[in-house]
Formats: C-alpha cells, structure tokens, sequence
C-alpha cells in the first residue's frame, strides 16, 4: 500500500532531455487547479527551489482554504453533461447481442458505498417516453433514498 507523501501537492520534475529540473506544486478547487513551477536554476539549487515551492504551497492553502469533501447524495446530483436523457444516469439501451432485438431505458444509482442499483423498463412494454420517465422517476427515487 502507498504511504501518503511528506510533501502533498509538490512533485520533483526532472527533464534532463529538456534541461528541466525543479519542483511542481498543484491545488484543486472547485474545478480549478492553481499551479507552480519552481526550477533549480531560477532558484540557486535544488534546496532552494524546494523551499519556495513549499512557501508557495502554504500560502496558496492559506488562500483557497481548506478542501470541503461533496457528501455522495450531493455528488450524485451534480449536472453533468447531458446524454440522450438529458438525466446523468439514466441511459438508453439497445442490447443487440439477444434476438429479438431488445430496446430499455435504464436508470443507475449507488445506494451505498461499493453498491449499485439498477432498473430497467422495456421500450416495447411501456413505449419510449413513458420507459424514460419511469426510469427518470427510479433514478431520482434512488437517489433520495443514498446514505
């Protein structure tokens, strides 16, 4: 198993192909990475450089806070980029590996950690629209009821 880094969020860069040596630091927050390269050379050595990268380190958490985690419910809600439902985790599908060719939408939530549940409703049972809408309903009613 990995064992967390002494220096989170700095990473060494050597490049000797591109005479490129120094230290990167990286944050994300709410979609947006903040980032810096600190080279040996611009710094006079590698001690030096690593020292900068850790001063910038600190002052860019002081500055963007501390990471807040999204609770799985909130994360599952999250508009995404829409499919053919407009809805992240409903899906249409067409299994043709099976004769006759079989037509569903399928609605996907996690109720739990490690867990998925799925529901499906047939095209040819219920019609098109109403199949969507039924499996919008399931994945909106699955994730209300996430932990």
């Amino acid at each position: 198993m990995n064992r967390p880094s002494a220096t989170p969020g700095i990473c060494r860069i050597d490049q000797p192909h591109k005479h490129n040596h120094g230290f990167f630091v990286r944050r994300q927050r709410a979609g947006k990475v903040h980032s810096g390269f600190f080279a040996d050379l611009k710094h006079g050595g590698r001690k030096a450089a690593f020292k900068a990268a850790v001063v910038f380190r600190n002052k860019l958490a002081a500055k963007l806070g501390a990471r807040t985690h999204r609770n799985r419910k909130r994360n599952a809600m999250i508009v995404r980029r829409p499919g053919r439902s407009g809805i992240h985790g409903v899906q249409k599908y067409v299994d043709r590996r099976v004769r006759p060719v079989r037509s569903y939408w399928k609605a996907t939530w996690s109720p739990e950690p490690g867990k998925i549940a799925k529901k499906q409703y047939s095209i040819r049972k219920h019609g098109d629209k109403k199949a969507r809408q039924l499996a919008i309903r399931a994945r909106r009613a699955g994730v209300r009821s996430m932990k």
